[in-house]
């Protein structure tokens, strides 16, 4: 028996069995984890197109003896299929367990019902070729639906199928969302924004245009510059209404940047004792969820501090003295249900592909009994790991602490040139393997991480936001609020390129 390249599971690799079980029963398929073989090794109940001879059975399966992979030493193109019939007409969920080396033209898994097909990539799990775990819905009209796992691969390209499940439902997110925290600044500045044909129009309708309907604005308490405060993100919330765009409120509680390497006090706080640093936190959070609401714009959401992994409020609020910590965020929370009982209350970390990091983090806060209603995650795939350890982190917490998860800042790039004087922090010594900077390369990891989090069991992954979706090379609206001469080392991440116009990765916000 040939077998592809095998390294032993890593910690962060997802256990079957720790995997909740569907809410709905599946439905019944031959032979849907390939135990069973024909005579010459092919498996029991499916059928192949194309070249057959690619399609191997091999040990070591997701979950149990056996695995379906299609390989070739010469480029092929094949597709292994079956057809279910006798299904109650509405919407299905085909949930399957691949590995792949990466390096097709194509790789997915699709659900074809009527004359209509939907599919789902297999992205490669190179380094460690951990299993992913992908989701795909279609709806059934004529009582019968055909699943397929499809590759169109160079020589040596290799992709493993497991443990193959259909089930009755309907899989989809429903926060497609991005930052778009620079905008307002950007267009002071004169930045203006295109559709992908060239035409010029706001921002945020070609964002509403494209899919997005959550938009992320963070709040500074004093910012230096007048941008990012109350009243700008009064303004903001009225035009996002407008476009029927949800709103989630990013407060920081500092005058500047707050992130894991910083979480400076706002300087009028800076000599409050811990029971005046408490009001403070009450007080601001409060006057910003109210004051939306008193104009019709209550938020739908609100995170209480910015990645805040080593804590907030520094150093009375950082990670070593946790129950200071808890104490601010409750503050928090109070601040937000008091405002508007019906906004969701948010708790933000950096680092999505570590899942020590993450049990650390909310063990100690739900420990201390700090009530949130959502966990949100950054996942920036050039310094937080692989999307198989991005997924054990999402399955594992959304069901330790039974919450909905969000991946509340992800970015990548669409090329590796400056717009501006300034070097970009997406470099090339970060780009990924497989996902080049290019639009596509762009649009593909935004394709993968959207799949990532549609596939965390029980529609308990809600959805991403894109980082800083319009952050453009602007003059004047560079990293350093104090000085207004200071470039954007984001540019190349942006969701508009270097002439204003739309990229493709926003098409991917029309598939929910």
């Amino acid at each position: 028996m040939t077998n592809t390249p095998e390294i032993e599971p890593a910690d962060t690799e997802i256990p079957s069995s720790t995997t909740p079980s569907p809410t709905s029963e599946p439905i019944s398929l031959v032979n849907p984890g390939f135990e069973e073989q024909e005579t010459g090794g092919t498996p029991t109940g499916w059928t192949h197109t194309g070249a057959a001879e690619t399609v191997l059975i091999e040990d070591r399966g997701h979950s149990g003896d056996f695995r379906l992979t299609h390989k070739g030493a010469e480029a092929y193109q094949v597709e292994t299929s079956q057809t279910t019939t006798g299904l109650t007409n509405g919407w299905y969920t085909l949930r399957a367990w691949v590995r792949s080396s990466g390096g097709q033209n194509a790789a997915y898994i699709a659900l074809k019902c009527g004359g209509d097909e939907k599919r789902v990539y297999v992205p490669s799990t190179s380094p460690g070729y951990r299993w992913l775990n992908l989701v795909v819905s279609n709806e059934v009209t004529d009582g019968q639906c055909t699943i397929s796992l499809t590759s169109d691969a160079n020589a040596g390209n290799w992709a493993s199928f497991d443990d193959i499940e259909l089930v009755p439902g309907l899989t989809a997110l429903s926060i497609l969302g991005a930052d778009i925290s620079s905008l307002k600044k950007s267009e002071d500045l004169g930045g203006v924004y295109k559709y992908s044909d060239g035409t010029q129009a706001d921002a945020l309708q070609i964002l509403s245009d494209s899919g997005m309907n959550y938009a992320r604005l963070r709040v500074w308490v004093d910012p230096i510059d007048g941008y990012h405060g109350k009243s700008e993100i009064l303004e903001m919330a009225l035009r996002l209404k407008s476009q029927g765009i949800k709103l989630l409120v990013d407060l920081h509680y500092s005058d500047n940047w707050a992130d894991p390497g910083k979480q400076n006090k706002p300087a009028a706080w800076k000599d409050y004792d811990f029971e005046q640093l408490k009001q403070a936190v009450y007080d601001h959070t409060f006057d910003v969820c109210n004051s939306l609401a008193a104009q019709g714009t209550p938020p739908d959401m609100v995170q209480v501090g910015n990645e805040i992994n080593a804590g907030m409020l520094w150093p009375d609020g950082d990670y070593n003295h946790f129950d200071n910590l808890a104490d601010l965020l409750k503050e928090g929370y109070r601040a937000v249900k008091d405002c508007s009982n019906s906004t969701l209350v948010m708790l933000h970390i950096a680092e999505g592909g570590d899942n020590d990091l993450a049990r650390w983090w909310f063990d100690n806060i739900t420990r201390r009994e700090v009530p949130f209603d959502v966990i949100g995650i950054s996942y920036y795939p050039f310094w937080h790991g692989s999307l198989a350890e991005l997924q054990s982190n999402l399955f594992d917490i959304a069901s330790r602490y039974d919450k909905d998860v969000i991946v509340v800042e992800t970015a990548y790039a669409f090329t590796d040139q400056e717009d501006d004087f300034l070097s970009n922090i997406a470099n090339r010594d970060l780009m990924v393997a497989g996902y080049p900077y290019t639009p596509e390369g762009q649009r593909a990891m935004l394709r993968d991480i959207l799949s990532i989090v549609r596939a965390v069991p029980d529609g308990r992954g809600l959805g991403i936001f894109w980082w800083d979706a319009t952050w453009t090379a602007v003059t004047g609206n560079g990293w350093d609020s104090t000085d207004p001469q200071s470039g954007n080392a984001w540019e190349n991440q942006a969701l508009f390129d270097f002439n204003d116009r739309a990229l493709p990765a926003l098409e991917e916000f029309l598939n929910p």
